[in-house]
């Protein structure tokens, strides 16, 4: 439930993806990460546990999301915190599987297709409550810890826009600028290949409906970062950098 001890934390996450950015060494990045935190509160021990969290999470795009370096770029391009925040949320998806499945509930519960979403903590741990490991076997936490880790589901949507404030019970559909509209679609070109257009899962995990993912479509093809081209009568919009029989 690493969750209820982290959130997103995107300011904390920009610092280590400088840091690493900088150094490309993860010793020199924890050592220096300790250095530059050393008068905020909270023992070192709670330091380090964070670190962990964060370095994990950062880990996970492996392949299927910018490289720590292509991040930084993408973060210095970032006109707000929000899309910062937006960026680092991506991560969080790779790597932890419960958000991804509370947020697949709430999508498929509550569908894409519309202005707002109910978001209340009481809604979140309801869904906590139906998730089901393989053995049949449901989480085994305290209510006291469920109900922490839906407030930090919440912290994370307010971070990326969805939430406007703490007291919220309803989101809506963020703005999404060109960095994280990117990153979305590439999460989406790794999700779903070729077709991705049709389900541009990245865009759906932001919150953004359809008449929104037409205007992000548009966005990422005016970009020099994806190519459109002609594959047996089917436009494929693609990362620039694909080196495909569709490049």
């Amino acid at each position: 439930m690493s969750l209820t001890e982290a959130g997103l934390l995107p300011d904390r996450v920009e610092m280590i993806v400088r840091l690493y950015a900088e150094h490309h060494n993860w010793s020199t990045v924890k050592e220096k990460w300790h250095e530059e935190r050393i008068h905020e509160r909270g023992s070192r021990s709670s330091a380090q546990g964070i670190f962990r969290i964060l370095k994990r999470r950062l880990q996970s795009g492996g392949k299927k999301l910018p490289s720590l370096t292509e991040l930084q770029n993408l973060v210095q391009e970032c006109p707000t915190e929000q899309a910062k925040a937006q960026l680092f949320y991506f991560y969080l998806l790779r790597e932890d599987n419960l958000f991804r499945f509370v947020l697949h509930e709430v999508l498929r519960q509550q569908g894409i297709d519309r202005s707002e979403w109910h978001l209340t903590t009481d809604e979140i741990v309801s869904i906590l409550n139906q998730f089901e490991h393989e053995d049949g076997s449901g989480l085994q936490y305290a209510d006291s810890t469920l109900h922490r880790w839906g407030q930090g589901f919440r912290s994370v949507l307010r971070d990326i826009g969805v939430l406007k404030g703490p007291y919220d019970e309803n989101g809506v559909a963020p703005s999404v600028d060109d960095p994280p509209a990117h990153v979305g679609a590439l999460y989406s070109w790794n999700e779903e290949g070729k077709e991705w257009p049709d389900r541009p899962i990245g865009w759906m995990y932001l919150f953004q409906p359809p008449a929104h993912q037409e205007t992000l479509l548009e966005a990422i093809q005016s970009s020099g970062r994806w190519t459109t081209s002609r594959l047996r009568d089917k436009t494929v919009i693609a990362p620039a950098d694909y080196e495909g029989e569709a490049a």
